[in-house]
């Protein structure tokens, strides 16, 4: 009899400070320091307040929720909500910044025809070829789901 673990132990959480993980923390700092390097080049005057500035926006955008960091739910919600606006108002200015970033606006366009399809004019799947196997080492046996013809037939293999 063999166990299967429910937790992933290949990925884990480093320690960090204040629940920041250590990764983020070293991110924040690299990024922010790059920052000072370059604003010391340019404006010596502004080159702390914008390394520090910029390590913390680091760390707030690159903030995991639901397994995406803050800075590309931005980036996502910015990019529906002008496929959004580009697909209400097609003769826009909208729909030609939409246009020019390669936005697809059929996307945000739902067919009637297509969602409300009878089951009629539905594709015909066939099942037959395909078996699932619950565990990879189930393949080798044949013990597998399996799709028949009428009930009770046997497989022919």
């Amino acid at each position: 009899m063999s166990a299967d673990f429910k937790s992933h132990i290949l990925s884990r959480d480093e320690k960090g400070f204040a629940g920041i993980p250590f990764k983020r923390l070293l991110l924040g700092g690299v990024v922010g320091g790059l920052a000072y390097t370059v604003f010391r080049l340019t404006l010596p005057g502004a080159a702390i307040p914008a390394g520090i500035v910029t390590l913390f926006t680091v760390i707030l955008l690159t903030g995991l929720r639901g397994g995406l960091p803050l800075w590309m739910r931005l980036w996502l919600s910015l990019r529906g909500w002008l496929l959004i606006q580009a697909a209400s108002h097609p003769k826009g200015v909208i729909d030609e910044l939409a246009r020019l970033i390669n936005l697809n606006t059929a996307l945000a366009r739902l067919s009637g025809e297509a969602a409300f399809a009878s089951l009629r004019h539905a594709p015909d799947v066939d099942l037959r070829e395909w078996a699932t196997f619950a565990r990879p080492h189930d393949l080798d046996r044949g013990d597998g789901l399996v799709f028949v013809d009428a009930p009770l037939q046997e497989r022919i293999s």
